[in-house]
């Protein structure tokens, strides 16, 4: 069973708490049996010196100053003598020469009450406890505790800010992560929040001038192609034209691309969900691809036509880079695509390859092989963009053959 760190905080004060009360406890209950022990010493000694001195004929003149003497003092309220007298519970009986003496206990105190037929007198004691002492302390040692854990309670609360501002930034959201202003406290954790703050900033601005960098580059370049795309439309060469307009086609097509991938990278994009037949999906791929030899080279096999919840661009982006992996990694230039109601597989003849295909997913990985130079960057887009959509993204080697697998089973697909 798994606890936060409050709740582990608080079970140790907890403990902390009870042992702390429990000793004050035993505390006070060990000074209580000390007083009512040295009370019930004073009650023997004052009776017996009293016998000795009614038995030398020499009783004292005056008889509250000779209780003083062993810190004992008439009860002079009457509304507490009743009180004794009729709750109180006797804990000793002597009958001595001077009369009966008895020994009672009232509320958590002992009198000592001396009856014979002339008078009656009830005593207390006058020693003080020393419970107020040990109360105080009590109160100053729980008042301690108490800040002590509110304090660690407060000292914790920057630690639950940056927990929270940890997932916003591992989500992207970064504004509300950097603060300009940000206070820095004394302890470790408001100094970890501190230095995290201010590498969030750092990070933010770096990928805010990257960001700035790439897209003024793509701006620009979307300048010149669209004056060649204008320029293009004069020629009077109809195959020439044709061809220039392809290009230029192309690489708007391209550019547009770069962008998606760069705001995929900085996971800066935002899934437009909508439903689509994997066929609708397959002639977009075809259209980016720009191939004019593409149902010769590419086979189809469409067990079914399932219907996906997609991102509409981006997964078409995802099919088309490798529907083009396939065929370029090809031996002899050609892809087999197969789609049923649970994945889609893309297939091509080729060697094995050197490495495991963990590989060729990191970004940016390339291979002495000219075979296998460009499946770094395009499988790593490729499995993030599956991995948005909660596909999965497999690979076999099977009869000489590589094999794609884009599984997202029934659940999230419908038959056609």
């Amino acid at each position: 069973m798994r606890y936060s760190l409050t709740t582990k905080i608080t079970i140790i004060f907890a403990i902390g708490f009870i042992v702390i009360c429990t000793l004050f406890f035993m505390f006070f209950k060990l000074q209580n049996e000390r007083i009512l022990g040295k009370i019930g010493e004073n009650h023997y000694n004052s009776i017996n010196w009293l016998l000795s001195l009614y038995q030398k004929s020499n009783m004292p003149e005056d008889w509250e100053r000779y209780f003083r003497n062993f810190d004992l003092a008439y009860v002079k309220n009457v509304n507490l003598q009743k009180a004794i007298f009729d709750n109180g519970t006797i804990v000793s009986r002597a009958d001595t020469l001077i009369g009966t003496v008895d020994t009672i206990s009232y509320k958590n105190n002992l009198y000592l009450r001396i009856k014979n037929q002339s008078v009656t007198i009830l005593l207390e004691s006058t020693l003080h406890s020393g419970n107020d002492s040990l109360l105080f302390s009590f109160i100053i040692v729980m008042a301690l505790f108490i800040s002590l854990y509110v304090s660690i309670f407060r000292s914790l609360i920057p630690l639950k800010k940056l927990r929270s501002d940890i997932r916003k930034f591992a989500a992207g959201n970064m504004d509300s992560v950097c603060v300009v202003n940000f206070t820095k406290g004394n302890d470790e954790i408001s100094e970890v929040a501190y230095e995290f703050n201010n590498a969030a900033c750092k990070i933010k601005d770096l990928i805010l001038s990257r960001q700035l960098f790439l897209r003024t580059i793509m701006h620009e370049l979307k300048t010149p192609i669209g004056k060649g795309r204008i320029v293009s439309e004069m020629i009077e060469d109809e195959t020439q034209k044709e061809r220039l307009i392809a290009i230029f086609e192309r690489l708007n097509i391209l550019i547009n691309e770069f962008a998606k991938i760069e705001q995929l990278l900085s996971k800066s994009y935002s899934l437009d969900y909508a439903k689509y037949h994997f066929s609708l999906i397959l002639d977009q791929a075809k259209d980016m691809m720009l191939l004019d030899d593409f149902d010769s080279n590419v086979k189809v096999e469409l067990i079914c036509d399932p219907l996906l919840k997609v991102d509409f661009q981006l997964f078409s982006l995802a099919i088309k880079n490798l529907i083009d992996n396939a065929l370029k990694y090809s031996d002899d230039k050609k892809a087999i695509i197969k789609c049923d109601n649970n994945a889609i597989y893309i297939r091509n003849h080729g060697k094995p390859l050197n490495r495991s295909i963990e590989h060729y997913k990191q970004a940016f990985i390339r291979d002495n092989n000219a075979k296998t130079s460009g499946m770094g960057l395009g499988l790593y887009i490729i499995e993030h963009i599956c991995s948005m959509h909660k596909f999965s993204l497999d690979y076999n080697y099977i009869d000489g053959f590589h094999e794609f697998c884009i599984k997202f089973g029934s659940v999230n697909s419908e038959k056609s």
